[in-house]
């Protein structure tokens, strides 16, 4: 994948599929992550980490993750901590 390409796509996407400031922030930091992975098809990244970068708290993180998920930008897969 190519960061720039991928950058440019993005942005080009939301003339027609408009966000939110804190979900275009939280795609910019999964990009950044998906870049420093070299690009692997699925990842983890904690909810706390999201929101000590992005800085959201948690209600903001999860509006704005659902908000990448119901118009297409990511897939989000819930992990369960085990007892």
């Amino acid at each position: 994948m190519n960061y720039i390409k991928q950058l440019n796509e993005f942005y080009s996407t939301l003339d027609y599929k408009p966000l939110s400031a804190n979900a275009i922030a939280i795609y910019m930091f999964i990009l950044h992550i998906a870049n420093k992975t070299g690009w692997i098809d699925e990842f983890k990244v904690a909810n706390s980490t999201l929101m000590g970068k992005c800085k959201l708290n948690i209600s903001a993180l999860q509006r704005a993750r659902n908000e990448l998920i119901t118009q297409g930008y990511i897939y989000y897969k819930k992990r369960f901590k085990s007892k």
